[in-house]
C-alpha cells in the first residue's frame, strides 16, 4: 500500500497503530492562563505532567521504527480523517468547511471545495497549508466505494497509459 495513495484500510491501520484519541476539549495539558479562571485545563491535567496521549512526534518515530515514514502533517490528517485526533482548529475548520460547501437550500454557501478551502485560511487568517492538514481526507481517499468523477476518470486515464504500447 503505498502512503501517497491512502485507502480506508491504510487510514484504519495507522489509527491502529495509533491506538487513541486525542481531543483537546478532553485533554489539555496546560495550565489555565493568568487570568483565565473559566478555562479548564483538561480533566486529566496534573501540574507537572505531560499529556497521557502519544505526541504527533513520538508517534511519527514510533511509525518510522516499523518502517512507516510519513510527516507530522500527514500523521495528523490521517488521524483526523479516521477520527481519532480532533483539536480547537480541526473544529473550526470542519465547522466552516461544512458551511461554505452545503448548498444554499442547506443553509450554506454554496462554495466549491477550493472555494471554500481558501475562504477558510483567508477568515481565520491562516495558510491554505493549515486549512488543508486540519480536514479530513475528502475525495483523494482511494479505493472507496463511492468514487467522484474525477477519480474514475483518472483512473481510466492511468489504465489507459499502462496498457499503451511503448513507442520506441
Amino acid at each position: 500500500m503505498r502512503k501517497q495513495e491512502p485507502s480506508k484500510e491504510y487510514i484504519e491501520y495507522i489509527c491502529g497503530l495509533y491506538g487513541d484519541t486525542y481531543d483537546d476539549r478532553i485533554e489539555d495539558s496546560r495550565p489555565p492562563a493568568a487570568g483565565d479562571e473559566y478555562r479548564d485545563p483538561g480533566e486529566d491535567w496534573k501540574p507537572g505532567q505531560v499529556a497521557d496521549h502519544k505526541s504527533l512526534a513520538a508517534f511519527q518515530k514510533e511509525l518510522k521504527d516499523v518502517g512507516i515514514e510519513l510527516s507530522s502533517s500527514k500523521i495528523r490528517k490521517i488521524l483526523i480523517t479516521g477520527g481519532c485526533w480532533t483539536t480547537e482548529r480541526s473544529r473550526e475548520i470542519a465547522e466552516l468547511f461544512e458551511l461554505y460547501t452545503a448548498s444554499k437550500d442547506d443553509g450554506g454557501y454554496g462554495f466549491s471545495e477550493d472555494q471554500a478551502s481558501k475562504k477558510i485560511a483567508e477568515v481565520l487568517e491562516v495558510s491554505l497549508v493549515t486549512v488543508n492538514v486540519n480536514l479530513p481526507y475528502q475525495n483523494v481517499v482511494y479505493k472507496l466505494e463511492n468514487r467522484s468523477k474525477n477519480a474514475i476518470r483518472c483512473a481510466r486515464y492511468k489504465e489507459r497509459i499502462r496498457n499503451k504500447p511503448e513507442q520506441k
